[in-house]
């Protein structure tokens, strides 16, 4: 009788994680407690003294933790990308599959076919964010049951990306098949639009004066909550994604008809439907169970429906693929 593998049987057996904030920290952890071994780096001393007080390994330098790793992690800022990996480079192994945590993807894909073209490359993307940041928020149960954009391009090889995914899946996250220029023309309208409209309503609330912010409450304070976030962490996440512009021109649009509305003594009643029945459709989503090919194009096809792996299954080289998708 056939006997299916998940996938940490085939998993990575060493891993470097650099960049040890919420993100980096939290999958150094989760990655130890999988049982795989994993070593981390980060450039400030007092973040990379923490993790090494909390009892993890810590390399001295970028290219000591990445040394030996079969699975090397990006998880620093989006501006330091270019630099570590010029400084990678070197050390990096034919078999080394690289892959990063950052929001946006095609910039980092770019960056990769610049300096490092012949490494095999996977972006991920853990949408497991949340207002905290640095190791001291760092968690190993952040990724459970969050989505984790995983790209596939036309040269991304299959194995390596269904390697990753299995090793996501054990994390307890869920992989969306994507490619690049398609994540980031989704997380511009999910995660860059909400920070750019949080900050405005911070602001517009804030030029009420004392008396409407005295007034504040559960609609104020919700809406522009993420607004109180490092506002160098929303610029990594909203400049240079072309799907920003096109997610705020469609946001001004329903705007500027609820004003028009107003002005000529009309309702916002149209845009208040139309929002309750999309928030309300989307909590209400429902979703199978699928069993998926092995297929790049099919994988992303798949992502692109809204749907996710749940599990990597592996049998002396046929390969599984467990799934979740909605149902229409």
């Amino acid at each position: 009788m056939t006997r299916w593998r998940y996938g940490r049987a085939v998993s990575f057996s060493r891993v470097a994680v650099l960049g040890l904030g919420l993100i980096g920290g939290s999958l150094l952890q989760a990655v130890r407690h999988a049982g795989i071994e994993v070593v981390g780096y980060d450039v400030d001393p007092a973040t990379a003294a923490a993790a090494s007080a909390s009892g993890f390994a810590l390399a001295p330098t970028d290219a000591v933790a990445a040394h030996g790793a079969d699975l090397v992690v990006l998880a620093m800022p989006l501006p330091e990308v270019p630099e570590a990996l010029r400084s990678l480079a070197p050390h990096l192994g034919p078999r080394t599959v690289l892959t990063d945590v950052g929001t946006l993807k095609a910039p980092v894909l770019g960056a990769v076919r610049k300096y490092v073209p012949d490494v095999t490359f996977v972006g991920g993307h853990p949408l497991a964010g949340v207002e905290e940041t640095g190791w001291g928020a760092a968690d190993p149960l952040l990724f459970r049951d969050c989505p984790w954009a995983l790209t596939l391009e036309t040269d991304t090889p299959l194995d390596a990306w269904l390697k990753l995914a299995g090793l996501v899946c054990d994390l307890g996250a869920k992989p969306v098949p994507t490619t690049a220029a398609e994540q980031d023309a989704a997380v511009a309208r999910v995660i860059g639009l909400p920070h750019v409209l949080a900050g405005a309503l911070a602001l517009t609330g804030l030029a009420g004066g004392p008396l409407g912010l005295s007034l504040a409450a559960g609609s104020y304070m919700s809406g522009s909550r993420v607004a109180r976030t490092r506002p160098e962490l929303v610029t990594t996440w909203c400049d240079g994604n072309p799907g920003l512009v096109e997610a705020l021109d469609d946001a001004i649009r329903h705007l500027t008809s609820a004003r028009d509305a107003l002005a000529a003594s009309g309702s916002v009643y149209p845009l208040a439907a139309a929002g309750h029945d999309a928030r309300i459709n989307w909590e209400h989503r429902q979703f199978e169970p699928v069993e998926l090919p092995a297929s790049a194009a099919e994988l992303v096809r798949h992502g692109q429906t809204g749907g996710w792996v749940t599990a990597v299954l592996r049998d002396e080289g046929e390969v599984r693929l467990l799934g979740m998708r909605p149902i229409a």
